[in-house]
């Protein structure tokens, strides 16, 4: 079975690589924007996966943290979606940052030099709580992977489970926030991180219940959950209808109807028809998010680059999810496998429906949930190895903050305590977690490292030292030798003023606007600012040495003599004066005059 899903994968990972190799080639150019519309496709398959991708870690998590028994099979199959989810999220903003080299920028780094973004910037946030996601996302399913070979690592997955739990609500809510901030009214107000966790915990139910019907059995558990999370979005859509008068049809029919139909017995106890609720969800919670990031964009065709996207992100996941499950359990091959196949840990479709109608119905299911939610308290093990871990994760926030506070005091740095809260919370659990591995390797001795393992963990670190010596390090302190390049370009007929306003809206505009006033949301926030294209500077510069920097690039700009023309290139160079022109007010040109 799993072959079958993988070749398939290849099948759609193939055409999807070259979409993606053209549109980090062409631009936004590529995928369907508008004049109206920055973000496209990749930004909608960001936030697409990122849904899936906190889903899966969070149930699993929020089941250990409550009590709440869920079979191990379920539970890895949960964390490993939520980790190749990742992978795939990670790629799709890097296609917005123009120069992708400098992916490195929106790291928390900061130097005398200005050479890094602030960590005011909503990329930083979201790069910065990502990343400590995915770190605590992977040490979280490699302890639970190892807790079979190591029993003595069990003890430590219900304290991850702890940090996971709130980690997950917090760095959604930072997602979503980079929406509610900005100037669109659909998406203004502080319903939008409820709003976005829960359609990421309805999408990622949906991918674990897709994934599981291809292992061949079920949890009903999880399909009721499924079900009653769909009543909750479609509620939140309605009221969003009433109160804004925004409304998505293709994705409240596929996403909100359609489930419905797991009323009907035949069709919930059928196979197919579990599958199918799922892949409707799934497709309905897609429209869903690119109709929310491109909502004038939405109407448009959908073109080939945009399929080509998809069938990447969804070819290379079933790729990479089923390629690592037959790795892992080839690797344990004669031993057991890792996830529960061959020992009996995890549950027949028989047993199953037996465990859940025991444990999740009648007046004993309400005592077990109820149980869970009020969270009884921790045994004392529990408490104690979490206790001094988390002290020291406070401590670093604290200490962060204190830093941040004294460079707004003594450095002149416009910073203040209010721009990094959305880092406070990831740094505590980051801190924690690493000296809850200190402590499990160093004085519990709970675990121990093969050589191999061994001399891995060295190099990253020092991969990691080196990376951040040269981070910090900054660029050189010695001018530039580098000069604009005045010679003739040779060139003397441009492109008319239509086609450079063509070219300009789909090459330039991106950092520059269609106005030339520079595009506000991204720019400041990633780029150093550059300097104003005013008439006088475009003067002093010079026609011919502009045109050398449309076609060599400079700085933070790509080159484009492989993509456009001379004349092109001439054409926007005019067409840029044209713009510093307009943007003149008509006080000053009546003064001039």
């Amino acid at each position: 079975m799993f072959r079958y899903l993988m070749i398939l994968g290849l099948t759609l990972f193939l055409p999807g690589l070259y979409a993606l190799g053209y549109s980090v080639y062409q631009g936004p150019s590529a995928w369907m924007v508008d004049s109206q519309t920055f973000w496209g496709t990749p930004i909608s398959l960001f936030v697409f996966w990122i849904g899936l991708a906190h889903a899966g870690t969070l149930l699993s998590a929020i089941f250990l943290a409550l009590d709440i028994k869920l079979d191990r099979r379920t539970a890895l199959i949960a964390e490993l979606s939520t980790l190749v989810s990742l992978v795939f999220a990670g790629i799709f903003p890097l296609m917005h940052l123009g120069v992708i080299d400098n992916f490195y920028m929106v790291a928390p780094f900061l130097d005398a030099r200005g050479n890094f973004a602030n960590v005011r910037s909503p990329l930083v946030w979201d790069f910065c709580c990502i990343a400590v996601y995915a770190l605590l996302s992977l040490l979280f399913f490699g302890v639970h992977l190892k807790s079979r070979e190591i029993p003595a690592l069990d003890k430590y997955r219900k304290p991850l489970a702890w940090l996971l739990f709130p980690l997950v609500l917090w760095v959604h809510t930072v997602v979503s926030l980079d929406f509610a901030t900005t100037f669109v009214p659909e998406w203004r107000g502080a319903f939008f991180p409820v709003y976005f966790i829960a359609g990421a915990i309805l999408s990622g139910l949906a991918l674990v219940n897709l994934l599981i019907c291809a292992e061949g059995y079920r949890v009903r558990l999880l399909e009721r959950l499924q079900l009653i999370c769909t009543w909750i979005l479609c509620a939140i859509w309605i009221w969003d209808l009433i109160l804004k008068g925004y409304f998505c049809t293709s994705a409240f029919i596929f996403a909100g109807v359609l489930p419905q139909l797991r009323m009907v017995s035949v069709i919930r106890e059928h196979r197919l028809g579990r599958i199918f609720f799922s892949v409707s969800i799934l497709v309905g919670l897609f429209l869903e998010r690119y109709y929310l990031v491109s909502p004038t964009a939405a109407s448009a065709t959908f073109g080939r680059i945009d399929l080509g996207l998809v069938a990447f992100s969804v070819g290379g996941f079933m790729l990479l999810f089923f390629g690592i499950r037959r790795y892992l359990n080839r690797k344990m091959e004669g031993a057991g496998s890792y996830f529960g196949e061959v020992d009996g840990t995890d549950l027949a479709e028989a047993e199953q429906e037996e465990f859940e109608k025991e444990n999740f119905t009648g007046v004993r299911g309400i005592q077990k949930l109820r149980k869970g939610f009020y969270m009884q308290p921790w045994s004392s093990e529990e408490y104690r190895i979490l206790r001094f871990p988390l002290l020291v994760g406070f401590a670093a926030a604290i200490l962060f903050s204190v830093w941040v506070w004294g460079q707004s005091v003594f450095a002149n740095v416009d910073l203040s305590i209010a721009n990094v809260i959305p880092l406070l919370y990831p740094i505590v659990a980051v801190v924690t977690a690493f000296t809850l591995c200190v402590r499990a390797y160093f004085v519990e001795k709970s675990f121990d490292m093969t050589r191999r393992e061994k001399t891995l963990c060295v190099v990253l670190l020092v991969l990691a030292a080196v990376c951040l010596g040269a981070f910090f390090a900054g660029g050189s302190s010695e001018k530039s030798s580098k000069v604009l390049d005045s010679q003739p370009i040779g060139v003397d007929t441009p492109v008319s003023q239509n086609h450079a306003r063509l070219v300009w809206n789909a090459r330039c505009a991106t950092c520059h606007g269609t106005d030339g006033r520079f595009n506000e949301k991204f720019v400041r926030e990633f780029y150093p600012v550059p300097q104003k294209l005013s008439v006088q500077r475009i003067d002093s510069l010079g026609v011919d040495s502009l045109v050398k920097v449309v076609l060599n690039g400079r700085v933070n700009m790509n080159p484009y003599a492989d993509r456009l023309t001379s004349e092109e290139a001439l054409g926007l160079v005019n067409y840029m004066r044209v713009l510093a022109e307009n943007a003149v007010p008509e006080s000053v040109k009546e003064g001039e005059k």
